[in-house]
């Protein structure tokens, strides 16, 4: 059955099916038209006639087919990002509607960013726990770069983030206000500015690397930046193993034992975690009870066009 369609350049309608993206997506993966269909368990000549098909339909090649392996074209490659997220949006679909029986069940898909561990969030997942015990929980763990581009694309119904990050098209609930912080091998300064850290090696949160550099440009002071990582956990565990001060979240610093936590003074210089959701009808029935409760929690409140 051909149940999706796309309109090409020339306004044409293109037709292809979920079957025939599956085969596709599993003859990339395996290189060789033998194995797919060996993962597929169909035999080999269906599997090739589809792809014909399939190539048909959209005018072009698809496959490089050498004597031992098929590669991509760049039409190919392209088709492949495409199908990625149309099965990953299916399967979602399946796994909701055949939990969706009655009343508050499903599957909640929830991001959550890798330093998003706090107290705020684990207390609302009891209640939700509590409220709707047969909503399952499914998380899917990233930066919010990437837990961004999941929720925007469908892939996922509601995500902690932490700022700075676009909130355009977004809905929001902030759980916690953060400053950043530095973490010191020893003991120093319970209060600091950038400037005071002179020419100490300095392990940057990447997220906050260009507000941190533009804020040491107002001060006229130069850093000594010896490395930037995309985790604020590897910014605290490099400061505890002595390679130099780790500019991150204080939520962040404060889980580490070995480290002294100075507050960084420059107003500019926030974190906020907050649980995020597309703005529209376009969100699960799960996503929008865990956002209605976190509402009713903090209160509800209009924040900026970027954070």
């Amino acid at each position: 059955m051909k149940n999706i369609y796309f309109i090409n350049k020339h306004m044409e309608k293109i037709y292809m099916d979920l079957r025939q993206l599956r085969y596709f997506k599993t003859i990339i993966e395996e290189g060789t038209i033998t194995g797919a269909a060996r993962k597929l368990h169909i035999s080999q000549p269906p599997l090739s006639s589809q792809m014909h098909l399939l190539e048909k339909e959209l005018g072009t090649s698809l496959f490089e087919r050498g004597a031992r392996q098929v590669t991509p074209t760049e039409a190919g490659s392209r088709l492949y990002r495409y199908a990625l997220e149309m099965l990953d949006l299916e399967m979602a679909a399946r796994e909701e509607i055949s939990t969706l029986k009655t009343g508050h069940q499903g599957v909640l898909r929830l991001g959550l960013v890798s330093s998003g561990g706090h107290r705020k969030l684990y207390h609302l997942l009891k209640r939700y726990e509590d409220r709707y015990p047969h909503i399952q929980i499914k998380v899917v763990e990233g930066n919010s770069y990437e837990l961004l581009e999941k929720l925007r694309k469908g892939k996922i119904d509601i995500s902690l983030l932490r700022s700075p990050f676009s909130t355009y098209g977004l809905e929001m609930v902030v759980l916690d206000k953060s400053p950043m912080g530095v973490g010191f091998p020893k003991p120093w300064k319970e209060e600091v500015f950038l400037k005071d850290l002179g020419d100490r090696p300095l392990i940057l949160y990447r997220r906050w690397e260009k507000i941190i550099l533009g804020e040491c440009e107002k001060e006229k002071f130069r850093p000594n930046v010896y490395c930037v990582a995309d985790d604020a956990r590897t910014c605290r565990e490099w400061a505890e193993a002595g390679l130099g001060l780790a500019l991150a979240p204080m939520s962040v610093l404060q889980e580490s034992s070995r480290l002294s936590v100075g507050i960084l003074k420059e107003d500019a210089l926030f974190s906020t975690l907050c649980l995020a959701r597309r703005k529209g009808n376009g969100e699960s029935q799960s996503g929008r009870l865990l956002f209605r409760m976190a509402r009713e929690m903090e209160g509800a409140a209009d924040y900026p066009e970027r954070m």
